[in-house]
């Protein structure tokens, strides 16, 4: 007894052979169709994670005008090119201490030299807090760069941030800048700033002048003013309290000058009976003796 006659899966009624000529003839476009959904399916869907947006470029009308939003984003395949940007705030920090770089803040470069009004020379660490305008990120691709990183860090941010502050700077004179209010420096480069970085599509969010660091000639100037001005407070200090001494010894001299007047004129006027009084107050019980004494 024959078993059952079973077609093989592709189709074939010959169990025994296989002829790959007829298998793809008959089976090209299926072969086809699954061929290019492996290729094409990744390219299809793309997923912009938090913290993210995507541009587009269409290789037909070019830049589209348009950001894509957190989640899963269709594109075309071949036709559209899909660029995901990190739009979250950034802390970018110029300084040539590399302690300084926590939670995720990026160092761009050394401390800030540059030169005050009359032409010493300072040091600036500063922060710069910033991200993309998220609504012209498209105009930021274009104009500036296909690199999600360098196009607006290393090509606007860095350079920018090290004119502004050495514009500012150069408006103050070293002195000013020592002793002047930190905060109203700050709030003019931050002022600056976000003006010129808004060009660039790039929005600031806060900017800190965390240090200065002045040369080591001036700081031993300042040092050495510093204790002169000590020492002639001391002197100072010393100089009052010999006049508030002199000016004691005079009151007193003046006052016991007063006295001697007064007894005098006391002396004047009553004659022999003020006489007798003094000699009661000195001595005591007695009094009476020297009252009714002659003398």
């Amino acid at each position: 007894m024959s078993g059952p006659n079973f077609s093989d899966f592709f189709g074939s009624n010959n169990s025994n052979h296989f002829d790959p000529d007829d298998f793809f003839g008959k089976h090209k476009i299926k072969i086809f169709t699954i061929v290019a959904l492996f290729f094409v399916v990744p390219n299809l869907v793309i997923l912009v994670g938090a913290g993210q947006r995507a541009v587009i470029f269409n290789r037909v009308i070019g830049m589209e005008q348009r950001v894509l939003e957190e989640g899963i984003q269709f594109v075309i395949p071949i036709l559209q090119q899909a660029t995901i940007y990190n739009v979250r705030e950034i802390s970018y920090i110029f300084s040539n201490s590399a302690e300084r770089s926590k939670n995720g803040a990026k160092i761009l470069g050394n401390s800030i030299d540059t030169l005050t009004s009359d032409g010493q020379n300072i040091s600036v660490d500063v922060t710069v807090r910033a991200r993309p305008d998220f609504k012209q990120l498209w105009w930021l691709h274009q104009q500036i760069g296909n690199d999600s990183y360098n196009s607006y860090v290393n090509k606007v941010i860095n350079p920018i941030v090290r004119s502004m502050v050495r514009e500012v700077i150069a408006g103050y004179t070293v002195s000013a800048i020592y002793s002047e209010d930190r905060r109203v420096i700050a709030d003019k480069i931050s002022k600056s700033l976000d003006k010129h970085l808004a060009k660039y599509k790039v929005v600031l969010t806060e900017f800190l002048l965390d240090e200065v660091t002045f040369s080591a000639a001036y700081q031993s100037a300042i040092e050495e003013k510093q204790r002169a001005r000590i020492e002639l407070d001391t002197k100072d200090n010393i100089i009052v309290e010999k006049q508030n001494d002199r000016d004691a010894v005079i009151t007193r001299a003046e006052g016991e000058a007063e006295a001697i007047k007064l007894k005098v004129d006391a002396l004047n006027r009553f004659g022999n009976s003020y006489v007798k009084y003094r000699k009661a107050q000195v001595l005591g019980k007695r009094t009476k003796l020297i009252i009714n004494d002659d003398l």
